[in-house]
């Protein structure tokens, strides 16, 4: 076993400067005029020759392709210039859906693969679809879906990068359940938001409460809103220097941080083909609490090839803002970029009465992230929240929503006794 595992890492390695030698650069720049490239471009023969679960490189379209559902591709530009692709995955029943779509809303460092690369069977989008659902999934700006923009290019201009999660809540997700609509016929979306997902619709409903009657139902997995109480090591970290990281960083030419086919992601994936629980699995016990095993070992292979999807490293600063400020607000430019943006010398807190949509958490009692005195907290702001479900297993952490096998019993169950009453 200690050979076999020795063999392993050799062949990681020589894969990785296989990778290096190749593809990867790192130019220099003059300050922020133009970004560093350091993106390495996917080479699927090497993962194939190297034993890679073929479910770690498989796009959206493919992963449904090979599971038997058929999906569509379709994009959206938003208000400001951004080019967003979203995913449709076709009711797979024998009469047309007379259910309202769903929209899926993925969250940090993920994409709309989030919702279905746990495979056919618990995958929640396929699961969806199963059930005469017709599922839309979404895709923010910046991730490996939706790096497209009317004037700018992700890859080299500094101004693509410059937005937070506010942007995806006052642009992305309001351009996405516009566009369902039109094309579906219907005048409401059932929501499904996971995280981050969350936090747009908050952003959303708060900033733009006239979408509020556009929402049937929203079911709201590990939420994210108020951070005053969050427990995740990395994320306490690296919020008390995160305004200098972003200055630094943007002084380097780097704006974007652990996006997909970037040297730390492809080294991650690599890893995680070879002990997925030891690396993998104890990078998300840090970050988010999870425990080690409760998720497939082999599920943890094939997640590593979808997230750590890119992020901003203002969107990043944004949430390191709500650690440190303990509050749920905009954010914070500074005084002069405060008057220049909102008129007023600090951020205003988003205005959680505004969203009147029905809301159901679904919280844990191990997440570090959303942990649940921030949740509760959460509950107390919204005026029609409908239950505060809490996962009655004490492992449960902040991504079991989505990939272990007790979504079955624990997350289904309660997801379909609303969609079905509200249907």
């Amino acid at each position: 076993m200690y050979h076999l595992l020795c063999v392993k890492i050799i062949l990681t390695i020589l894969f990785l400067k296989i990778c290096h030698k190749n593809v990867f650069s790192l130019h220099p720049i003059n300050r922020t005029e133009k970004l560093i490239s350091y993106t390495i471009p996917e080479k699927r023969g090497l993962k194939k020759a190297f034993g890679y679960d073929e479910d770690t490189y498989l796009n959206f379209t493919e992963l449904t392709t090979k599971y038997n559902y058929p999906s569509e591709e379709h994009t959206v530009t938003t208000e400001d210039g951004y080019i967003l692709t979203i995913f449709r995955i076709l009711a797979k029943c024998n009469a047309p859906s007379r259910h309202y779509p769903v929209l899926l809303m993925h969250g940090v460092l993920d994409s709309s693969d989030g919702w279905i690369i746990a495979g056919s069977e618990i995958g929640i989008g396929f699961v969806l679809a199963r059930n005469c659902y017709d599922v839309w999934a979404a895709n923010h700006r910046g991730n490996s879906y939706s790096r497209k923009h009317v004037r700018f290019d992700a890859n080299i201009d500094p101004e693509y990068w410059d937005y937070t999660f506010d942007e995806h809540g006052n642009y992305d997700l309001p351009a996405t359940v516009d566009y369902v609509l039109q094309n579906t016929g219907k005048a409401k979306i059932n929501f499904i938001g996971h995280s981050q997902g969350t936090t747009n619709f908050y952003v959303m409903n708060s900033l733009k409460p006239q979408y509020n009657e556009m929402i049937n139902l929203s079911i709201h997995l590990a939420p994210v809103a108020w951070l005053k109480n969050t427990e995740s090591i990395i994320s306490i970290i690296a919020a008390q220097g995160s305004g200098l990281i972003k200055q630094f960083l943007s002084d380097i030419g780097i704006r974007e941080f652990l996006g997909k086919n970037h040297i730390i992601h492809v080294a991650f994936e690599a890893l995680c083909q070879l002990v997925p629980d030891e690396i993998c699995g104890t990078m998300l016990a840090l970050t988010v609490g999870y425990v080690q095993g409760t998720i497939n070992p082999k599920r943890i292979s094939v997640i590593f090839g979808h997230v750590l999807n890119g992020v901003s490293i203002k969107n990043a600063d944004h949430f390191g803002q709500l650690i440190r400020s303990g509050k749920f607000q905009r954010y914070d430019e500074g005084i002069s970029g405060n008057l220049k943006r909102y008129g007023r010398q600090h951020p205003a807190n988003y205005n959680m009465s505004l969203v009147t949509a029905p809301v159901v958490l679904v919280s844990a009692k191990r997440d570090w992230l959303s942990s649940v005195k921030d949740v509760k907290i959460l509950c107390s702001k919204l005026p029609n929240l409908l239950e505060n479900y809490e996962i009655p297993l004490d492992y449960w952490s902040h991504h079991n929503h989505l990939w272990d096998d007790n979504i079955k019993e624990y997350i289904f169950p309660k997801m379909f006794e609303y969609l079905n009453k509200y249907n």
